[in-house]
């Protein structure tokens, strides 16, 4: 008699490696993501946390400064690191994106162009 699995329902590895990921990413700095997003092996899955993690940050700040939500700013934002990362952000686009993040133009440059590329890399990459 041996032990079976259900594929429906069963143990996820997958699964609980992605959200161990992204709970990992709360304790990071701003700048210690965005030189995540700068790695070259980075999965589109962990962009994605990452990407997701910042603009929660954002939120939660614009949230804390206005008493409401960020609305357009959100929208910038995810924008403005979608273009970052596809390497099509202007000069005055980047000083933008680095007051909204709490970081340097230096800090940005370095991931600039660093797409999201399918590289076959697990999210736990980085």
């Amino acid at each position: 008699m041996g032990i079976q699995f259900s594929p429906v329902g069963g143990f996820n590895f997958s699964s609980q490696v992605s959200d161990l990921f992204k709970d990992s990413l709360k304790f990071k700095s701003n700048e210690d993501l965005i030189n995540m997003l700068g790695k070259d092996n980075l999965s589109p899955a962990a962009r994605d946390a990452i990407s997701h993690e910042l603009e929660s940050r954002f939120k939660a700040n614009q949230a804390e400064k206005s008493g409401g939500g960020g609305g357009d700013d959100e929208d910038d934002l995810q924008k403005l690191l979608k273009k970052l990362q596809d390497g099509t952000i202007s000069a005055d686009e980047m000083k933008k994106l680095a007051g909204m993040l709490g970081v340097s133009v230096a800090t940005l440059e370095k991931i600039k162009d660093k797409g999201r590329e399918e590289t076959g890399a697990d999210i736990t990459s980085g």
